[in-house]
């Protein structure tokens, strides 16, 4: 089981699938927990998607050939198969009577579209995650509490978990949660420090996978060739990968 936010492609991109007001709709941005759903598997590779925050205890169903929030897993109305479309994104086909329907945000509204019919089906998938330095700092944690972006001796909650945001061209950008909500990680001016919204190239980075869930986040635009670095102890930017100073362990919340 994890996090998970619904970002809408296409036409809708920038919208959100939002559960928020006990409600399938689409809202401008992630605004907080009505926008986050727990994605769980059941059986014979399907998923369930459950609600968190008001509407916690409640699954997103197709049941009836609608969509709406069920109170529990009911069966197969609460269940869809999740394919992999590539480059994070992703497509949710309904089961049981539904089967062969699509989660669709095309039109700018919420429905059942038949068949897989392009971007008004596809949603790219943005992860909760908590980023553990390794080797001798291994234990503490990329944190943006306090307004800072510093390491913490283990997760202590929201201010060690970003959003991993998928942008253009294969970047992604890490956005914050709790009190700095809205705040994003920025490499701007070789520096390291909390900007307000992705302003461009210098809040977007390369994450490359280095194995067994573990990542490296490259710099772009001026700073493009360094590093983000937890090297001696400190959060800083490292002339090139050079080794687990700049590797991270990616953990799902």
């Amino acid at each position: 089981m994890s996090k998970i936010a619904l970002e809408a492609l296409g036409g809708e991109s920038g919208k959100y699938l939002s559960h928020a007001k006990d409600e399938v709709w689409l809202q401008t941005g992630n605004q907080g927990d009505g926008e986050v759903f727990n994605i769980i598997e059941t059986s014979k590779g399907r998923v369930a998607l459950a609600c968190l925050g008001k509407e916690k205890g409640k699954y997103l169903s197709h049941a009836f050939a609608k969509l709406w929030l069920q109170d529990g897993i009911q069966g197969e109305g609460e269940e869809w198969i999740c394919h992999d479309k590539g480059n994070g994104n992703i497509a949710f086909e309904c089961l049981g009577k539904e089967k062969g329907l699509f989660l669709s945000h095309a039109l700018d509204k919420m429905w059942l579209q038949n068949g897989y019919q392009g971007e008004g089906e596809l949603w790219a998938k943005q992860e909760f995650i908590a980023l553990e330095a390794l080797g001798a700092e291994k234990g503490s944690y990329l944190s943006h509490a306090k307004d800072e972006v510093w390491l913490q001796k283990g997760n202590q909650g929201d201010g060690e978990v970003f959003i991993k945001e998928l942008r253009p061209k294969g970047r992604v950008a890490l956005a914050c949660l709790g009190k700095e909500r809205g705040k994003y990680l920025s490499h701007a001016f070789a520096k390291l420090w909390l900007q307000d919204g992705v302003q461009g190239e210098g809040e977007e980075w390369i994450c490359h996978d280095k194995g067994n869930g573990n990542v490296a986040f490259e710099c772009l635009g001026k700073e493009t060739g360094t590093d983000l670095s937890h090297a001696f102890d400190k959060m800083w930017l490292q002339n090139g990968y050079q080794g687990e100073g700049e590797l991270w362990a990616k953990q799902a919340q």
